[in-house]
């Protein structure tokens, strides 16, 4: 048996756990810059506020509701994430960790009452945390999945549920849309309609042939998941990464280059950053920018530029260069950047990152570079910057976080006061 413990709403949850008035009351967690809705609580959904919804579009329903907007708080969540994590891995014996608020479970060699024991690691979470989850169990990943959102949705199942006979499989796969089934989503799903396929207890029967040639190997390993035959690995450990990214959307447009080339040198640091901890090395990247999408009437544009890294490097300085050296690849002048981002790719380990001997020598000074990452860590982004200091203390390009909650775990004058 495969568990799912997932945090219900988890976004939401977080800000309700340090601010109790929050309960009961319509609340969204919006996505950076203030763009987007990324977290809902079941009031606000209630009021037909959609997943990714822009916030200028739902203005008049927060207005006329009084909904609570939050602006994303990472540190926080991450922080909170943690501590669900921790308890959960420590309940059994094998997880592996799917996203920030949800973890899988392996419970083969566990002999147990998977309800009781449900409902007691639930308990525990909410008792320990403060954070309210919905636990499913069944034979595989994607049933497990099922089982998950059926437990939030079932007050009788009051957030545990296990699929563990053919009956309840059944009739768990016969309530459950076709687009609600792990790795299909809409269009897949509309494909699907278009030959009667509707709900996932239709797909399970659906011909293997069949589910191959319209949805490849992967669509195929999800019709056989719903029959109870496992397809998808257990993983222990996620696979190397094979890019890091780091982009932003301006709080502000950029109209010219000596700005944008200074948020593309903070992203730059970032990245590398990222690249070290994981013990990386990068041979390419790519910059890009893009226009604001919700201005039709500016001129649109998506711009970028690939450039090579000879030798193999996660060094912020020998970054910042190239970036400065190529940046006119993609500038133009009259340009209004929205958003700009750095992808680096072709990664691997560092010990194991190819030499050229054309290539002018070269050596990391891998002191200094772990220096730089002690001071960050111990003092915050940003305490020393790479050739170049920020203009002012918070540039008009930052991101736009006008209604962030203080990061009540993770910084020290933030911490709540009991009176």
């Amino acid at each position: 048996m495969i568990g799912l413990v997932d945090c219900n709403n988890f976004y939401v949850s977080c800000e309700r756990l340090f601010d109790p008035s929050l309960r009961n009351r319509p609340v969204i967690v919006l996505s950076n810059n203030d763009g987007c809705a990324i977290a809902r609580s079941n009031e606000a959904k209630a009021l037909g506020i959609k997943m990714g919804q822009p916030l200028f579009q739902i203005r008049d329903i927060v207005r006329r509701h009084n909904v609570v907007v939050k602006s994303s708080n990472y540190a926080l969540y991450g922080d909170i994430s943690q501590r669900v994590m921790t308890i959960v891995t420590d309940s059994a014996p094998e997880s592996t960790i799917y996203s920030i608020d949800e973890i899988f479970i392996d419970l083969d060699r566990m002999t147990i009452n998977h309800t009781e024991w449900a409902r007691e690691l639930k308990y525990k979470i909410l008792r320990e945390t403060g954070i309210p989850v919905g636990i499913g169990i069944s034979l595989t990943k994607t049933l497990a999945k099922i089982a998950n959102k059926l437990a939030k949705q079932s007050s009788k199942a009051n957030g545990c549920l296990v699929l563990n006979s053919p009956k309840w499989i059944d009739l768990a796969l016969d309530r459950t849309a076709t687009k609600d089934v792990w790795g299909i989503g809409r269009q897949l799903s509309r494909k699907l309609a278009n030959i009667g396929i509707t709900t996932a207890k239709q797909l399970r029967e659906m011909p293997d042939r069949n589910a191959r040639n319209m949805m490849t190997v992967g669509g195929l390993k999800t019709v056989l998941e719903l029959r109870g035959l496992r397809c998808i690995n257990f993983e222990d450990s996620p696979k190397q990464r094979e890019t890091v990214c780091v982009s932003r959307s301006f709080g502000k447009e950029v109209t010219d280059v000596e700005t944008l080339k200074e948020a593309l040198l903070t992203f730059a640091a970032r990245a590398c950053k990222k690249l070290r901890r994981f013990d990386l090395v990068a041979g390419r990247f790519q910059i890009y920018v893009l226009s604001n999408r919700f201005k039709p009437n500016q001129p649109q544009f998506s711009k970028g530029c690939d450039v090579g890294l000879v030798p193999y490097t996660n060094d912020t300085r020998i970054l910042s260069e190239s970036i400065s050296q190529n940046l006119d690849r993609i500038w133009r002048e009259g340009m209004s950047v929205k958003k700009a981002g750095i992808l680096m790719m072709d990664l691997c380990p560092s010990s194991k990152a190819p030499q050229d001997l054309l290539a002018p020598l070269h050596t990391t000074d891998h002191t200094l570079m772990a220096a730089l990452d002690h001071i960050e860590n111990r003092f915050g982004k940003e305490t020393v910057t790479i050739g170049r200091l920020a203009n002012q203390q918070k540039p008009d390009w930052y991101m736009t976080a006008s209604n962030r909650s203080p990061c009540y775990t993770t910084r020290w004058t933030d911490i709540p006061s009991i009176k």
